[in-house]
């Protein structure tokens, strides 16, 4: 159904997200005037002030895996903070000096550009090392960046200096697989920042030269041209003036709703903060600049809430004065609730996402055996097939997720093993668990896109048993029944996807779900594509191991066990943990991310039971390693695992 774009070759390794702790969801924003970050509880709306410091010139705050990006302008850095360790700075990542950092965006789970303003580049972030590994030139005064896809998007202002005219502006099109420049296209003057909306058309908001050239909206549609293969600007949305040839409207942010619904937000008179909008498909103009919606003054940013359907906006009395956040209802079009004070000079916000120290969602992948043509999502891999599926409220029957941080494409014969840790399915009322994937009811033709995969299931990750399935009507396949609601994952009443029982295949428990593409067992639907993975949740599931296994199914095997080195991260050394049944002849290496052994910590006969080894971060010939992700394998004569861990200086 979707786009390859490369093919992915993964090891079998296990990978998890640790959780340390409960999180609700929680507002971050910067205070800019006070070089600080304050929070606010979503539920409670209890605001905490200045809960840490950050560099000069704070200009953007972005949430990504469970941590906060903040980027400091003046100090051209991103601080890493652990939401989940008080707040805590964690990593500081140093950008090249003098090239002011404007704005990130995440290209993979471990891969970030930054937008660097005065440099003229991208940077490319390794978010796992923490360092910069390359550079991608682009236009003249680069600020905002948005990545869909395996595409990102950077709105250059074209700014020249103070004082002096501005350059041609545009928006640097960069293939992320590759990272390099595709597409280079002018817009208005002074791009500043973009959006997409549902047609997949990107929204470029330009600010104007903030004296004879007022703020416009450039859209750009990607599939123009005779092979429909070619961005251009196909539109543009004019607002007009404030005040007739005397007062521009300079928007220096957009953002569009699940409803397609656009908004641009100006700074303002000093009283009032302005807004325009207008239809995001359509492009016409709902609120001119002559009638603007009339917001608090100082805004320069807007964050739309998909949960909420509501935008929340930082302003301020003055620059650098008392600072609150408005909740905006856009079905209203008007502000609905104004917070406390939250800080001085608050510039930009992110919201994350409740964090729970268990959640019904698989914890780790076992194993990937990529098919022909896998690709989508590979970048973001694991972590877009761990959790629960896709938080997005607007994702529906006739809506799937279609982001790269959401799902996986299996290819055509790919298998994936997925593992419940800090639960297990268990046999229950009902179904047991629901295998998410993206397929959808066409619109057109009101049939579903199904793109099948076979489901198994194990307890000890070596014997599967397969769920019963017929290719005539697809019954006991995955990627048959469209998603509804995301929301509400362990409710199958409501939520959709493919449900499955336990008892259907005569267990009781199980830890491992495997699911394999269909292949070329039978075609789905001409046109349909290979098995897109979004998530398997549990609905019913209990915590902690089970110490046996009903209906005939042999006890879990428990005596070949490798468990998580501690400490993870670790910095200079950490203690990996085994256990053997009987005495036996192991072998533990540690490996890196191309798979090549950097050193043996075990190689000989042990006896029978728990024992630890410990690694200093040393290869064969004893130099120090480099930052980053190692593997590290257990091997028998007939039982192999594997572990990951991160070696952070």
């Amino acid at each position: 159904m979707f786009q390859r774009f490369c093919f992915l070759v993964i090891l079998t390794f296990t990978s998890t997200i640790a959780v340390n702790a409960d999180i609700p969801r929680t507002m971050y924003v910067i205070n800019e005037a006070a070089e600080t970050l304050s929070k606010m509880e979503m539920e409670s709306f209890s605001i905490e002030q200045n809960i840490l410091s950050t560099g000069q010139i704070p200009n953007q705050i972005a949430v990504h895996n469970n941590m906060l990006y903040l980027v400091n302008s003046g100090t051209d850095d991103i601080l890493v903070i652990d939401p989940q360790n008080d707040g805590t700075v964690v990593k500081t990542i140093a950008l090249p000096e003098g090239s002011n950092p404007w704005a990130i965006g995440f290209v993979g789970i471990n891969k970030a550009y930054v937008t660097n303003f005065i440099a003229n580049k991208v940077s490319i972030i390794d978010l796992d090392a923490g360092v910069v590994t390359g550079e991608i030139s682009v236009g003249t005064g680069p600020e905002g960046i948005l990545v869909i896809d395996n595409r990102a998007f950077v709105a250059n202002t074209g700014y020249a200096g103070w004082g002096v005219p501005y350059k041609q502006a545009t928006v640097s099109i960069i293939d992320v697989l590759t990272d390099s420049v595709t597409h280079t296209l002018a817009v208005p003057t002074n791009a500043q920042d973009l959006a997409v909306d549902s047609w997949g058309r990107i929204h470029v908001v330009c600010s104007g030269d903030y004296t004879t050239v007022s703020g416009q909206v450039a859209v750009i549609d990607l599939y123009t041209g005779p092979m429909w293969d070619t961005p251009a600007v196909i539109d543009t949305v004019e607002f007009g003036w404030i005040t007739p040839g005397t007062v521009t409207f300079q928007p220096g942010d957009i953002t569009i709703t699940k409803d397609d619904k656009a908004y641009c937000v100006a700074w303002g008179n000093g009283t009032n903060g302005f807004m325009c909008s207008y239809n995001a498909i359509s492009d016409s103009v709902l609120r001119s600049a002559a009638d603007p919606i009339l917001i608090g003054p100082n805004v320069s940013q807007l964050y739309y809430d998909k949960k909420e359907d509501a935008l929340w906006i930082p302003t301020m009395t003055v620059w650098g004065g008392d600072a609150f956040i408005q909740k905006f209802d856009t079905s209203l079009d008007s502000v609905i609730w104004i917070s406390n004070v939250i800080g001085n000079g608050s510039k930009s916000l992110a919201i994350l996402e409740p964090i729970l120290n268990s959640d019904p969602g698989a914890d780790a992948v076992v194993s990937f055996k990529p098919g022909t043509g896998a690709g989508f999502g590979a970048n973001f891999f694991p972590g877009n097939v761990l959790g629960g599926p896709d938080p997005d409220p607007s994702i529906s029957e006739h809506m799937p997720s279609v982001k790269p941080s959401e799902i996986l494409s299996l290819g055509r014969g790919g298998e994936i093993v997925l593992e419940f840790i800090d639960n297990y399915i268990n046999d229950g009322e009902g179904a047991d668990f629901t295998v998410f994937e993206n397929a959808f009811i066409s619109l057109w033709t009101g049939l579903v896109s199904i793109e099948a995969g076979i489901v198994s299931v194990s307890m000890d990750g070596v014997t599967f048993v397969e769920f019963p399935y017929d290719t005539a009507t697809f019954a006991g396949l995955a990627g048959v029944t469209p998603t509804k609601d995301t929301q509400h994952p362990t409710d199958p009443a409501v939520s959709g996807g493919d449900q499955f029982d336990l008892a259907d295949v005569g267990l009781s428990h199980a830890r491992f779900v495997k699911i394999t593409d269909l292949g070329d067992i039978k075609e789905e639907a001409p046109g349909a594509g290979d098995f897109d993975l979004d998530a398997v949740v549990a609905i019913n599931s209990k915590a902690g191991t089970p110490t046996s296994v009903d209906k005939g199914i042999a006890d879990m095997p428990t005596d070949f066990q490798l468990s998580q080195n501690y400490p993870n991260p670790f910095n200079p050394e950490t203690t990996i943990t085994f256990t053997v049944d009987t005495p036996s002849h192991v072998k533990l290496t540690v490996f890196n991310q191309l798979g090549q052994a950097v050193t043996i910590l075990v190689n000989g006969k042990i006896e029978a039971g728990t024992h630890q080894a410990t690694w200093n971060g040393r290869d064969y010939q004893g130099h120090q390693v480099a930052s980053g992700i190692y593997f590290y394998q257990l091997k028998s004569s007939d039982k192999t695992e594997i572990r990951k861990m991160t070696l952070m200086k």
